[in-house]
């Protein structure tokens, strides 16, 4: 049986995160370890945490969710696989037995992630995301479709990512992906949902939105200042080594501030506004 290291951050989380937990101990068929980092939280959390006897728990100053989820990366432990938690969902019992199923046909740096199932507060059904990224190096930069809570990733890249903890990566997420596509590592994408993505707060994703804001909602996300000249040159800068000519003049590219050939996103829509918000200069 295949083992799994499960790293979840957790900030002020008491309200959903005994649920979650549970569902993370629950899982089949694989070997599961939870680790968990606390960002410093000041309500119940960490009451909740010392319940749990058999889980490690690293109790640390606040530096923000991705900070967080970098500090795991660091300090995980020698794992078969590894895999990605947010503080709030629930999983499906077979989650993780599905993503290692799938990445195991394949050798050297694999990562997984893909579509969720979205519901409420309450846990009522809302709709399933239904991404079809393009999995390949220019499409990650383009867009992050890596959503953290459905990534798992094995020992081979973990070793890589242990290498170099970056300084202008937005996201833990789309950070580990992107090192994976570089290096010419294998990025899968499951559609089908194998997780319950709670919405509350600031993660709603609303699916009743009209077309008009779908496209303002897409330019935003793509037009946020997420310094991807910068993210790719830290990846030149650090795993130089590792990646083919084709990919090094990917991220040259986009490292000096230019539109990359291949660098296309799952639909035509965003491809448009990429563009747009390159010739703005907010690439």
């Amino acid at each position: 049986m295949k083992s799994v290291q499960v790293l979840m951050s957790t900030y002020n989380g008491e309200k959903y995160l005994k649920e979650q937990i549970e569902s993370v101990i629950a899982q089949t068929g694989v070997e599961v370890h939870l680790l968990i980092r606390d960002d410093g939280s000041k309500d119940g959390t960490l009451e909740i945490l010392d319940q749990y006897k058999d889980i490690e728990i690293v109790k640390a100053q606040n530096v923000g969710a991705t900070r967080s989820f970098l500090e795991l990366i660091k300090i995980a432990g020698n794992y078969d696989y590894y895999a990605f938690a947010d503080q709030d969902d629930v999983w499906d019992t077979d989650k993780l037995a599905i993503a290692v199923g799938k990445m195991a046909k394949f050798e050297g740096p694999v990562i997984y992630s893909g579509n969720t199932r979205l519901v409420d507060e309450n846990l009522s059904f809302i709709r399933n995301e239904t991404l079809r990224p393009v999995t390949t190096l220019g499409s990650a930069i383009v867009k992050n479709y890596a959503t953290g809570c459905t990534v798992v990733l094995n020992s081979e890249l973990m070793k890589y990512l242990k290498v170099y903890t970056p300084k202008n990566a937005p996201f833990h997420d789309w950070w580990a992906n992107l090192v994976c596509l570089s290096i010419g590592g294998i990025s899968i994408y499951d559609y089908e949902p194998h997780m319950n993505y709670r919405q509350h707060g600031n993660n709603v994703v609303s699916g009743n939105d009209s077309a008009w804001k779908k496209w303002i909602s897409r330019l935003k996300k793509i037009n946020k200042p997420y310094h991807r000249d910068l993210i790719a040159q830290e990846i030149i800068d650090n795993y130089k080594s590792y990646i083919s000519a084709k990919n090094i003049s990917i991220l040259n590219t986009v490292a000096d501030k230019k539109h990359a050939e291949g660098m296309t996103t799952e639909n035509k829509v965003d491809d448009l506004l990429f563009k747009v918000c390159e010739i703005l200069g907010k690439v």
